[in-house]
C-alpha cells in the first residue's frame, strides 16, 4: 500500500486545521489585554484561548473516521475486521509518535502547555470505539461533556492522595491543561462528524446549522441556570480550560460551525484558500516549529506578548507551508507519521495473512 497522502483530501478540513493551529499560536503569543499589557492589545484574541485546541481535537477525531472509512467510501459500522484492525494499528502508531514528540518538546520547558502527548493518548483511548454506532458515540460524548470535569477533578484528587499526580503520561488523564477525561468529548464529536458526507453542500449546511444550534442552546441554558442557581464555576463556567459542560458544549458547537464554514469557503474559493490548505496540511510540523521558535527567541514572546510578533509568526508559517507544499509536498512530520503508520499496518496485515494461512 502507498504511504503517500491521498489526493482526495478534503480541502476544507485543511483550512479548518489552519484555523486551529494559527489560533493556538494566538493563544500562546497573542496580546489580548488579559494575558498581556493593555497597550496594543487585541481583545478579540480572547477567542483563541481554549477553542482552537478543542477544534484541533475535533479534527483529529474526524481524521480517524476518514482513515477508517477510506474517506467516506464505506460506512463506519460496515467496515470489515481487517480494515478495522489495520486502521487501529495506524492510529496507534500515530498516537505513540505524538506521545514521544510531545514529551520531547516538554524537555525544552517552553512556557506553554504542549497538547501533542495528550492528543496521542486520546488516539489510543479512541481505538475501541472507532466502529461504534453513531448513537453510542454521541451518547458517550454527551456523558463526558456533562461529567468530564467532575471525573477530572475526582481523578486528580485520587492521584494526589496516591502520590502519583505527576506520573509521566498518566497525568494527562487528569492534569489541568488537556485532561483526557474531558477532552475525549471532542475526539468523539470528531468521530461522528467524520461520518457525514463532508463533500456535500447539504451536509455542510446541516453541520453548520447544528453547530450554531448547539452553541446557542448551550449559551442560553448557561445564562438561565446561572440566574436560577447562581454562579457555579465547576459546572457553569464558560472560561477556557474550566472543563465544564458549558465550555464543552460551546466548543463543540463552535467547532462544527467553523468546520462547516471552512468546507464552504474552500469549495467556493479553492485558489484563495490554498495557502491555508497548505498550512493546515502541515499543522503538526508548524506546531512543533512554533515551540522551537519560542525556545530560541525566548520566554518573553509568551510572558510579554506583542501582536506584531504573532502576525510575523502567522505570515511566516503560511509562507513556509505554502512553499513547502508547492516544492516538496507533505510536511516532514506528517510524512513521518504517514510512512511509519502505513508500513507498520502493512507488516501487521502480512503477519495476519501468514497466521491465517497456517491455520487453514
Amino acid at each position: 500500500m502507498s504511504a503517500v497522502a491521498s489526493s482526495t483530501r478534503i480541502d476544507g478540513l485543511d483550512v479548518a486545521r489552519a484555523v486551529a493551529v494559527l489560533g493556538m499560536f494566538a493563544a500562546h503569543l497573542g496580546n489580548d489585554g488579559v494575558h498581556g499589557p493593555t497597550a496594543g492589545a487585541w481583545p478579540w484574541l480572547l477567542a483563541s484561548h481554549g477553542f482552537p485546541s478543542a477544534l484541533f481535537a475535533v479534527l483529529a477525531g474526524v481524521s480517524m473516521t476518514l482513515m477508517l472509512t477510506r474517506r467516506g467510501a464505506v460506512a463506519a459500522v460496515d467496515v470489515d475486521d481487517l480494515t478495522l484492525g489495520r486502521t487501529r494499528v495506524r492510529i496507534a502508531v500515530r498516537g505513540g509518535l505524538l506521545i514521544m514528540l510531545g514529551l520531547f518538546l516538554e524537555l525544552f520547558e517552553a512556557p506553554i502547555a504542549i497538547i501533542l502527548h495528550h492528543l496521542g493518548l486520546m488516539f489510543l483511548l479512541a481505538l475501541p470505539v472507532l466502529r461504534w454506532r453513531t448513537r453510542w458515540l454521541v451518547s458517550l460524548a454527551v456523558v463526558l461533556a456533562l461529567t468530564g470535569g467532575w471525573i477530572t477533578r475526582t481523578l486528580d484528587g485520587w492521584a494526589a492522595n496516591a502520590g502519583i499526580s505527576d506520573l509521566p503520561l498518566m497525568d494527562t488523564l487528569w492534569d489541568g491543561s488537556y485532561p483526557a477525561a474531558t477532552w475525549m468529548t471532542y475526539i468523539l464529536a470528531g468521530l461522528v462528524v467524520g461520518r457525514a458526507d463532508l463533500r456535500s453542500r447539504v451536509a455542510t449546511a446541516w453541520l453548520g446549522g447544528l453547530g450554531v444550534v448547539i452553541l446557542t442552546a448551550t449559551s442560553v441554558a448557561a445564562v438561565m441556570l446561572r440566574d436560577a442557581w447562581g454562579e457555579n464555576p465547576e459546572w457553569l463556567s464558560s472560561q477556557d480550560h474550566s472543563f465544564t459542560p458549558v465550555e464543552a458544549g460551546r466548543n463543540i458547537g463552535a467547532s462544527l460551525a467553523v468546520i462547516a464554514m471552512c468546507l464552504a469557503v474552500a469549495r467556493l474559493a479553492p485558489r484563495l484558500t490554498w495557502p491555508l490548505q497548505a498550512t493546515g496540511a502541515m499543522a503538526l510540523t508548524l506546531y512543533t516549529l512554533q515551540v522551537l521558535v519560542i525556545t530560541i527567541v525566548g520566554d518573553w514572546t509568551v510572558r510579554e506578548p506583542v501582536n506584531s510578533a504573532l502576525v510575523a509568526l502567522w505570515l511566516g508559517s503560511i509562507a513556509f507551508a505554502s512553499a513547502w507544499k508547492y516544492w516538496v509536498g507533505p510536511g516532514p512530520l506528517e510524512r513521518v507519521l504517514t510512512v511509519m503508520s502505513s508500513e507498520t499496518a502493512d507488516a501487521w496485515e502480512d503477519a495476519r495473512s501468514r497466521r491465517d494461512a497456517r491455520s487453514r
